[in-house]
This record gives C-alpha cells, sequence and structure tokens, in this order.
C-alpha cells in the first residue's frame, strides 16, 4: 500500500468553489470499533483477542491508546488486579512484532506480593497521561501503560522502577506491516482469583494511503489537521447513522479535500467552519448533515442520499446531489468566473436528483442566496444563468416558466458590479431540463449615466411638445 502525507486517527474503541493548491499538512483520521469480547481469563490461564485492521487505510502508525474493561467472573472468587499481565501486540512473528504493555502485576513489589486488590477496571491508557497504571487506585480513568517489557510476571515481584519501562505504548509506531492484526493478551499469573475480560479498544494515529477505503466505524471521523487544501484520496466510508455517524472535520482556514469521495448507507457530520470538498460519491446512499462551515460538491454524489443544510452552513461548488433538505440560516454560495461559457464549469450548478426541501422557509427565513466573483466582469449588458436544477422544489411555490420567486431569496453579493447590486438580482423559474427543474439569475444592471441622461432629455422634449400643443 503506497502512503502519501495524510495523517489517519484510527479508532477502535470498546463496546467556493475557489481552492488553492494542496498543501502537504495532513489529515487525521478517527477510526471507531465496538469489541466485546465477555470471555473468561481462568485461573493461571489467559485469554486473546484478536482485532483485524484491514481496509483501514493507514499507511504507518504514529499514537495509539487503549481501553480496557475487565471485571470478576462471580464474587465468590473475585478478580485481583495484582494478578493481571495484560499486552496489545501488533503484526505476527514473521514480521516482527511490536508490543506494549498495558498491565504488569499492578503494586507488586519485592515488598508487596500481592498488589492492587480491585476486583475490576475500565481504564483508557494513553502514554500522555499522568501516572502510570502501576499505581492505579480506582478501576476508572486514564492512565500511561505499565511498559516494563523486561519484568517477568511470573517470577517474584522486584523493586518498581520507571527505568524499566521500555514497551510504552509508542512501541507500536511505525510504517504498517502487512499482516495489520492486533492481539490483546490478558493473563492470571498467580492462583485463586478468576477474571473476565469484557471489552477493549484502540485509538490509532498515522499516516493515510493515497487509494482504497478508509473504515472508520462508527462514530470515527476524518479531519483536517493543517492549514490550506488537503487530499485524501481514499473513499471515506459510514455504514452508521445516529452517535455512530463518521465527522467530517475541517476548522478555519482548512480545506479537507475529499477526492475519493463518499460511501456508504450511514451518515456524516461536517463540523468545523472551514470547507470539505467533496468528490465523486456515487456509492453514497446515505445522509451528509452539513452542521457548520462550507462543503463544496465537486462530483455527483448518489441520487439517493441526502444532504441536510444546517443554519449557518454553506453550500457550493459544482456537481449532482440526491435530496436536500434546507434548514434556516443555511446558505448557497454561487461562484461566476466567466460570463458565458459551460455551467458547472464558468459559474456554479448544483442539480438535485431528487427534492429541494424548502418547507421551513418563510418570509422572515429565507434561503441565504451568496453571489461570488473577482469584480473583474463586465455586467453592464445584463445576463441570465441557470444556477440551481432540481428535481422537485418543494415549498418553493409557483414554478411556472418565468416566474419571479425572487422574494424567497435573501441575496448578497461579492465582487459583482450590478448597481446597487441584490436590488437588481432576480431569480426566476427557467425551463425543464432533463427532467429537472431550473432556477436562473437574471442580473439587470442600473442604467448608465448617459442612459439616464439621454432618458432625462427625451422627457424634457415631451414637456417641451406637451406644452406647445397646449399654448
Amino acid at each position: 500500500m503506497k502512503g502519501t502525507n495524510i495523517q489517519i486517527t484510527a479508532a477502535f474503541l470498546a463496546g467556493l468553489a475557489f481552492l488553492g493548491a494542496a498543501s502537504a499538512n495532513a489529515q487525521e483520521v478517527t477510526w471507531l470499533r465496538n469489541v466485546e469480547v465477555n470471555q473468561t481469563v481462568s485461573d493461571r490461564g489467559q485469554s486473546v483477542s484478536l482485532l483485524d485492521m484491514a481496509n483501514s487505510g493507514m499507511g504507518s502508525i504514529t499514537d495509539v491508546n487503549v481501553n480496557l474493561s475487565l471485571s470478576s467472573l462471580t464474587q465468590d472468587n473475585p478478580m485481583w488486579l495484582g494478578q493481571i499481565y495484560s499486552t496489545l501486540t501488533y503484526g505476527v512473528a514473521s514480521e516482527g512484532v511490536r508490543t506494549a504493555v498495558l498491565l504488569n502485576r499492578p503494586g507488586v513489589t519485592d515488598s508487596n506480593a500481592f498488589g492492587s486488590g480491585l476486583s475490576s477496571i475500565n481504564v483508557t491508557f494513553d502514554d500522555s497521561a499522568a501516572a502510570n497504571i502501576f499505581s492505579v487506585a480506582s478501576g476508572t480513568g486514564t492512565y500511561q501503560a505499565d511498559g516494563r517489557l523486561g519484568v517477568n510476571p511470573y517470577a517474584s515481584g522486584v523493586a518498581y522502577s520507571a527505568g524499566d519501562i521500555n514497551a510504552r505504548l509508542s512501541a507500536l509506531n511505525g510504517s504498517l506491516l502487512q499482516n495489520q492484526q492486533l492481539s490483546l493478551l490478558v493473563a492470571d499469573t498467580r492462583q485463586g482469583a478468576v477474571s473476565k475480560l469484557d471489552r477493549w479498544g484502540v485509538q490509532i494515529k498515522g499516516t493515510a494511503a493515497s487509494s482504497g477505503t478508509i473504515n472508520t466505524g462508527a462514530g470515527g471521523s476524518v479531519a483536517a489537521t493543517g492549514t490550506g487544501a488537503q487530499t485524501v484520496g481514499a473513499t471515506v466510508q459510514s455504514s452508521s447513522t445516529g452517535s455512530g455517524a463518521v465527522g467530517l472535520l475541517a476548522g478555519a482556514s482548512q480545506t479537507l479535500n475529499l477526492s475519493g469521495g463518499l460511501s456508504g448507507g450511514g451518515e456524516f457530520n461536517k463540523t468545523g467552519s472551514g470547507t470539505v470538498k467533496v468528490g465523486d460519491s456515487a456509492g453514497f446512499t446515505g445522509t451528509l448533515n452539513v452542521n457548520e462551515g462550507r462543503v463544496l460538491v465537486a462530483g455527483a454524489l448518489g441520487t439517493t442520499s441526502t444532504t441536510v443544510m444546517g443554519s449557518g452552513s454553506l453550500l457550493g461548488g459544482s456537481g449532482t446531489v440526491g435530496s436536500v433538505f434546507w434548514n434556516a440560516g443555511a446558505t448557497y454560495e454561487w461562484g461566476l468566473r466567466n460570463l458565458t461559457g459551460v455551467a458547472g464549469t464558468d459559474w456554479d450548478l448544483v442539480r438535485v436528483a431528487g427534492t429541494l426541501d424548502l418547507g421551513l422557509l418563510n418570509s422572515s427565513d429565507k434561503f441565504n442566496l451568496s453571489l461570488l466573483s473577482d469584480g473583474s466582469l463586465d455586467l453592464s449588458n445584463g445576463y441570465e444563468w441557470t444556477f440551481l436544477q432540481a428535481a422537485n422544489f418543494a415549498g418553493l411555490g409557483n414554478l411556472s416558466l418565468g416566474s419571479d420567486v425572487t422574494s424567497f431569496f435573501n441575496i448578497t453579493t461579492q465582487g459583482m458590479d450590478v448597481g446597487t447590486e441584490p436590488a437588481n438580482v432576480r431569480v426566476l423559474v427557467g425551463s425543464t431540463v432533463n427532467g429537472l427543474n431550473s432556477l436562473n439569475l437574471r442580473v439587470v444592471p442600473e442604467p448608465s449615466a448617459q442612459s439616464l441622461l439621454a432618458l432625462g432629455m427625451a422627457a424634457l422634449v415631451a414637456v417641451r411638445s406637451m406644452r406647445r400643443k397646449q399654448s
């Protein structure tokens, strides 16, 4: 798998159309999986749970966090944490495995043979945590992994030394291995207690491959981490909805270019004030919720997909989407690059294969339409362009050819010299093309000074003529 400079955060957890050149900054993908095990760790026995990282879309690993939940099998013979040893291994022996030690008999030393008596834990391991799990006092919280690979858990206790730590979670970092297997081991090293591996999970960050699929799983996300335009060439997949929706995150001054598009029947949630540009996504049949910032269409989304434009969000670019649900406060950004030419190239055109639902709009909450150009185009002759097409406009009212529906729109302009600006821009119902109803923008500039002078002179002549006839 060929890697590119795209950052990925993979997490498996338990239970206008004007863009600059792409930068070398990275994207971060959060990849989530629920892993329910519910497996007994027998007295002086062990339990192993495997997790396959296939279709991760990753090229390397740069950071790992782990969640682990253990409990007592019975109250009569409860787990004793001071007996538990646990590791996480990446890869298989033939490739050279990497191992991190999560637990190594917490609390056991040369002067304390029994260690921690906790009978259950539900903890997160993170190298950036303040305290090592060795001194754990509570069964919940976030801790550093034990990390002492060289201390034999089956031997007598030894004095604790931070100098023995050589297998933190960072030991799992490095290039992606061909065998993308994670193996969790939980072992009971002493006789006299029985425990249970309830669930576990891992959060992984790394670099992304330039192609393939990023299957984030329920609740995962893809996020820009640098400034400028950054590209993810792999297709981002979502199969979950609600709290399991996959996040698409771009902050201020960030553009996340998903050139590989979206896929799956789940949900995506766009957040952050930056831009997400979505490439061809014919295989996407789910819902794209644009909660914040801008989404640029740069291809075709699945005809049965739904895009929900939230208040304060922006839609732009050129391409085809499925159905669109438009909330009050959302904005359509339309870019004009040439006065004449081809729709979708010289000016933006979004086609809605299904219904554009404007049912929540009214005289107070209108459809925000922002018209953008660089100010170099001469609009003095007046022009008309098709800017939006849909199979059905719900809530728009009269769709008779030539009908003026400007009253439904709150129009702003930038870089467009049209006299008093929005007052001279009209939205008209255009013709039906290939089954799609059209909305057109018509620019009617104010009369020029010469035209006004000519009109004034004509009026003066008319008045003098009337006076002669009356005399």
